[in-house]
């Protein structure tokens, strides 16, 4: 017969057995959750990429072909903001460096990249303009960066590509690495020892700056080279209406979240007077693309700055994005 202690000592398995089914059910449950938010984020990550894939190298090349087929006239600046797609960009600058160089040719396919980072990818994948020129066409590149955890990334990232690893070492020492990240911040007194420590083309094809501040005093500083294509960061705010200029970087973002640190009007009155020309915004309204006016000529049609605007499918029907200078901004 069972006695009443076997009785409470098979009880006491029972809720043991019991407890421990519900921690395993919780543990899978907290699993499924975990596996469901990496799917989720597997998801919004290639969202962000948008539409085609990181290796998709064989179809932008096709799009550059059709391109090429499409229009031989000059494109304007709705032709290359109807080509824009993301890849490794922030938003659809990919596809509209890629329409804009279809046009006018790769001379050396160099690209200079300063800031850049991989804050939005779960999976330490650089976002920016210049990886996709890297890695799917072929180019060279220099980033600059000054977060050296951001650097340790993106140099992971080119060190484990299938395309770049043979150009590239994490150990950095010896032979030839491509791109060549460097962990450094550029100012308007380095800026020209860095790009001629670095580079072995004085008319890179591309450059790309985007600081969250100090852009501006930098690319006015800027002699040791003259890029073909700049893209520069700008604030939409201020519409055609301001040309200003946010000086220090301390101010960057201190009463709204900014887009720059200059005006898109003062970027132009800066680039057009060393030979520039406006030939697009990108549709998130962040960057600006200009192209020197010698090899624009013939192939790409200026555009103003109110233009650029006023046809914008977006910024064209904002009504209260607009906001005037404040004390941290000076005219241009």
């Amino acid at each position: 017969m069972t006695s009443r202690k076997q009785l409470d000592r098979i009880a006491q398995i029972l809720e043991q057995q019991i407890a421990q089914n519900d921690d395993m059910r919780a543990a899978l449950e907290r699993s499924q959750k975990e596996v469901s938010l990496v799917q989720l984020r597997m998801l919004s990550f290639h969202q962000r990429r948008n539409l085609l894939p990181n290796d998709s190298a064989a179809l932008q090349k096709t799009c550059m072909m059709l391109w090429g087929l499409s229009k031989t006239t000059p494109l304007d600046h709705k032709d290359l903001l109807n080509s824009g797609f993301r890849v490794f960009s922030q938003g659809d600058e990919d596809g509209i460096v890629l329409r804009i160089f279809q046009k006018i040719g790769m001379a050396n396919k160099v690209v200079v990249e300063i800031g850049s980072n991989c804050d939005d990818s779960d999976l330490a994948i650089p976002e920016n303009i210049s990886s996709n020129l890297i890695v799917n066409h072929g180019w060279h590149g220099v980033v600059y960066e000054l977060d050296s955890t951001e650097c340790q990334r993106i140099r992971h990232f080119f060190a484990q590509n299938s395309v770049t690893k043979h150009f590239h070492s994490d150990s950095m020492s010896g032979g030839y690495i491509s791109p060549l990240i460097e962990n450094v911040e550029v100012t308007p007194e380095n800026i020209d020892d860095l790009l001629r420590a670095n580079l072995s083309v004085p008319e890179p094809d591309l450059m790309i700056i985007d600081i969250d501040g100090g852009d501006f005093a930098i690319m006015e500083s800027m002699q040791a080279i003259k890029p073909r294509v700049l893209v520069v960061e700008f604030e939409k705010r201020f519409r055609e209406l301001h040309s200003v200029v946010q000086r220090s970087r301390g101010d960057f973002g201190k009463y709204y979240p900014q887009s720059g640190a200059a005006s898109l009007s003062a970027w132009n009155k800066l680039l057009s007077a060393r030979g520039y020309v406006l030939c697009s915004i990108a549709t998130t309204g962040f960057n600006a693309f200009f192209v020197r006016a010698d090899i624009a000529a013939g192939a790409l049609e200026p555009v103003s700055v109110r233009a650029a605007f006023d046809d914008h499918p977006v910024l064209s029907n904002a009504n209260t994005l607009w906001v005037e200078p404040d004390e941290t901004w000076s005219e241009f």
